[in-house]
């Protein structure tokens, strides 16, 4: 048995694929890959394959990142290589690396995400000096709600660096690092509406997200799941 590290797409075909779905459409292209893989025991064995993350439905992901225990001989690039024949699309598989049979799990590691958000703008502005506001405050208060609770984070605690911003077509990309932590994350969505509602930033409602990476932040920086071994 090997662990097998991929890289996979997650398109704009893909954009309205909850993360069930994702997953179960993952599954469906090793059977028809027909890889060997290795199973879970007990009364309701499943593939043993982890995911990096969830993406909410509507999100797109320039890769997401899986770990799969394969029972094959055949080399990692064969093994990807049948995958992409049976790829439906926007769902190629990008790269790979073969990982040491213990690896921590990637949902455990991956605490770093870049995102694009865009949707159209309302104003002609200069972006970098609206941002400035927002970009240099030590502490921003806002009141996160969710299905169980509702409490006051401070948003800098996990979007820690400057958000940039470029225009195109009557539409704005905002990029925005943002932290995952054990004490929880804030989503792109909520930093959007937050710059909409209290900075006043000339957007509306109407956006799209596009995840352009998720990385593992330590000490000596930040780096794709494929360019580390643990």
């Amino acid at each position: 048995m090997k662990k097998l590290r991929l890289a996979l797409n997650k398109g704009e075909k893909l954009r309205f694929l909850s993360h069930l779905d994702y997953a179960q459409a993952v599954e469906r292209m090793i059977r028809r890959a027909d890889i060997r893989m290795a199973y879970s025991e007990g009364f309701n064995p499943h593939m043993k394959i982890s995911f990096s993350s969830a993406l909410a439905l509507g999100v797109t992901a320039a890769a997401e990142y899986i770990d799969m225990d394969v029972l094959e001989e055949d080399s990692l690039e064969s093994i990807m290589e049948r995958l992409n024949r049976v790829a439906p699309p926007g769902l190629e598989v990008l790269d790979g690396k073969e990982m040491p049979d213990k690896v921590k799990k990637m949902m455990a590691i991956c605490n770093y995400a870049i995102y694009e958000v865009t949707g159209p703008t309302t104003a002609d502005v200069e972006w970098s000096e609206l941002l400035k506001t927002f970009n240099e405050a030590p502490e921003i208060s806002y009141e996160k709600i969710t299905p169980k609770k509702t409490r006051i984070i401070d948003v800098k605690e996990f979007v820690k660096e400057s958000i940039t911003a470029h225009v195109d077509d009557g539409k704005v990309t905002l990029v925005m690092g943002i932290g995952i932590y054990p004490q929880g994350t804030i989503k792109p969505s909520e930093v959007w509406n937050l710059g909409k509602d209290s900075y006043n930033w000339p957007i509306t409602s109407d956006y799209e997200i596009h995840r352009r990476a998720i990385m593992v932040e330590n000490e000596e920086g930040r780096f794709t799941p494929l360019e580390i071994n643990y």
